[in-house]
């Protein structure tokens, strides 16, 4: 039995893990493609969902981030390549981020809820908009 214990509580932690990561969606988007100079995408996040979108860009363009949300509680973050850290902070710099894309470098745009809206279960639907300017 205490050989079987150890062997639960790590199928308990997979599951786990497993339930988390799955409330994580990923796509590669291609917003500013040569010769458009504005894209936009639209979605919707339900609780702990979690979207993120990679950029798809090219070196030394200055790329203005846009997000439009019906909910006040929905978050943007702008992140460089694999870093944790926010290169912008939808609600702490008016749901906008500018930013010059370094040559070598991915970014990518994660959309999430805050955590009391996510506990309470709520939604919201939102517009992402990037536009390449000089």
């Amino acid at each position: 039995m205490t050989r079987f214990q150890p062997m639960l509580a790590t199928a308990a932690l997979l599951s786990l893990l497993t339930m988390h990561l799955s409330s994580i969606s990923m796509a590669q988007v291609a917003f500013t493609r040569p010769g458009d100079y504005s894209s936009s995408y639209s979605g919707q996040i339900t609780g702990n969902g979690v979207v993120q979108y990679g950029l798809e860009t090219r070196p030394y363009q200055r790329i203005t981030v846009t997000f439009n949300t019906n909910n006040p509680s929905s978050r943007m973050n702008v992140l460089k390549g694999g870093s944790a850290e926010s290169l912008c902070h939808g609600s702490a710099d008016s749901n906008t981020c500018t930013f010059l894309v370094e040559r070598g470098t991915s970014y990518r745009v994660m959309i999430y809820l805050t955590r009391e809206a996510a506990q309470r279960g709520e939604s919201a639907r939102f517009t992402l908009t990037t536009e390449e300017s000089t």
